[in-house]
């Protein structure tokens, strides 16, 4: 069986090692992140503008910041109602599934499930609405520029940051690896892989790792997580049309 490298955020652990063991591989998991909810009170002033009718567009870029978002909520329900009164964009169907249990009505979302796919579709439908736009600390930048060269007025919320993780059990999966003993790497955002290189880096064997990792397999999700591994210097192998952990290991099936 072959043995596949996962490492998403522990939170996603659970389903990844069965969506992978019901395509007959094997997981091996490791956390390379941490998602911390963020208390600048920026959430809080979103709420209010919120409530006082001043956005017409809310745009959410994961599940993870719909359950932060709620979660920070003084009145959920109140907030469901907020929202079905405006536009709301997410992206990627696992966002907008977790908006649906929310009782979220009134749902788009990009065909191209990236920060680039939102701006090409959505971009002159903006023009002079004012947007907000929630998500983490390492959201794509083209996000914010691309709407407001299109005449948005942006409001971004960082509502949670993602942190890398360098401890023990990072750094045992890093020999791990050394040992040859993983079949091919998954990495589900730019942070994942560079928490990776990182914690490589920070016991003296990322060139060693590197080279490892190069002579297995690799599948990504989204083009600047292949952008950064390739001026890494890795090989990227699969990256899925769409942005999803199934249709990842889907891509990864084909090349391994």
């Amino acid at each position: 069986m072959k043995r596949i490298a996962v490492t998403r955020p522990r939170k996603f652990l659970p389903d990844t090692v069965r969506i992978l063991k019901e395509k007959g591989l094997e997981a091996v998991p490791v956390p390379m992140m941490e998602m911390i909810p963020r208390n600048d009170g920026a959430l809080e002033a979103f709420f209010k503008r919120l409530e006082a009718g001043e956005a017409d567009t809310v745009i959410i870029t994961s599940q993870n910041g719909v359950q932060f978002i709620y979660d920070k909520a003084p009145d959920p329900a109140a907030l469901t109602k907020q929202l079905n009164s405006v536009e709301v964009i997410g992206i990627g169907p696992r966002t907008n599934s977790v908006l649906t249990e929310r009782g979220i009505t009134h749902l788009q979302m990009p065909g191209t499930f990236s920060s680039e796919g939102l701006v090409q579709d959505f971009c002159a439908k903006l023009k002079g609405k004012r947007v907000e736009v929630l998500r983490s600390n390492h959201g794509n930048p083209i996000l914010i520029s691309g709407l407001e060269a299109g005449g948005a007025k942006v409001r971004e919320i960082i509502v949670y940051d993602i942190v890398p993780l360098k401890g023990e059990e990072q750094a045992a999966f890093v020999r791990e690896a050394l040992e040859g003993r993983i079949d091919a790497y998954t990495f589900t955002s730019t942070m994942t892989a560079r928490s990776l290189l990182m914690m490589g880096e920070s016991m003296g064997v990322l060139d060693p790792l590197k080279r490892e990792i190069n002579s297995k397999k690799v599948a990504v999700i989204g083009h600047p997580t292949a952008d950064f591994l390739k001026k890494s210097g890795i090989r990227v192998d699969a990256v899925p049309e769409r942005f999803t952990f199934e249709d990842m290991v889907e891509a990864l099936l084909r090349v391994l």
